[in-house]
């Protein structure tokens, strides 16, 4: 059975966008009919509208029946691992979502040794308990908690693998913390990998507003052997709108294997 879309959209940031343009409309409507001025409300009524048709694109191409990019992802972080089928390393994914990117691992080595964790924020269409009950259901099992990606909860050189798909992005870092929370959150999966290691990392690393100056993220990496950089837009060929800034547009895939035997 192949993984299904954990649509790194939640519907809720849709519906409030769409109630909000609607919302928006009719005030505009309604409200015209008494002063014209009322009409301007049409413009962010369109803007918003736009932005919530763009979301709903987006989350349908990601979906299997929407060209399963989501998917497509997952197979080229799996391709990276060059994994045998009778593999059975030990492997971190930061981030799990809804265990999207764990089930196709299974599909590819089934004696994985597998671990999720995720902070599951409440805005998100999925939890812990989902992620446990699905992997049941088809025959896996992993060990899942909830955990700041910041500050992993695991000692040092932990993992044979770590994987991670648009995570980072998302960290903040704890009060206090000198480096940002995207670069925080690189380090720890670093520091959890065991030496010779694979990390394959997917996520918005050409984005100065998430990782500020290159030298910063290249100050994170610079210990790591074979490091492999990808732009995902380029390597998949993805397509609008989720080839835009506001999506995939800043998007890399960092692979590479920690110092040591």
């Amino acid at each position: 059975m192949s993984a299904q879309t954990s649509n790194w959209i939640p519907r809720r940031r849709i519906r409030v966008a769409v109630g909000l343009a609607l919302g928006l409309g009719v005030t505009s409507v309604v409200g015209g009919l008494w002063s014209p001025f009322m009409l301007v409300l049409l413009a962010p009524a369109l803007a918003v509208g736009w932005a919530a048709f763009v979301m709903l694109r987006i989350r349908h191409q990601l979906s299997p029946g929407g060209g399963g990019w989501e998917g497509r992802i997952h197979r080229l972080v799996i391709s990276r691992l060059e994994l045998a089928p009778e593999a059975a390393p030990s492997v971190l994914d930061i981030g799990c979502g809804d265990a999207s990117l764990l089930v196709a691992l299974f599909e590819q080595a089934p004696r994985v040794a597998a671990t999720g964790v995720d902070f599951w924020g409440s805005n998100w269409d999925y939890a812990q308990a989902a992620c446990e009950a699905r992997l049941s259901r088809l025959g896996h099992r992993a060990a899942f908690g909830r955990m700041d990606a910041a500050r992993l909860e695991f000692p040092d050189a932990s993992f044979d693998l770590v994987v991670s798909v648009m995570c980072f992005h998302e960290v903040r870092s704890p009060a206090g913390a000198k480096m940002r929370g995207p670069l925080l959150a690189f380090s720890e999966a670093l520091r959890v990998l065991r030496p010779g290691g694979v990390f394959v990392v997917v996520d918005r690393f050409g984005d100065a507003a998430d990782y500020g100056a290159p030298g910063d993220l290249a100050a994170v990496v610079e210990a790591t052997h074979g490091l492999r950089r990808e732009a995902l837009v380029e390597t998949l060929g993805v397509p609008w709108p989720l080839r835009t800034r506001r999506a995939l547009g800043p998007v890399e895939m960092l692979s590479g294997r920690k110092p040591g035997a």
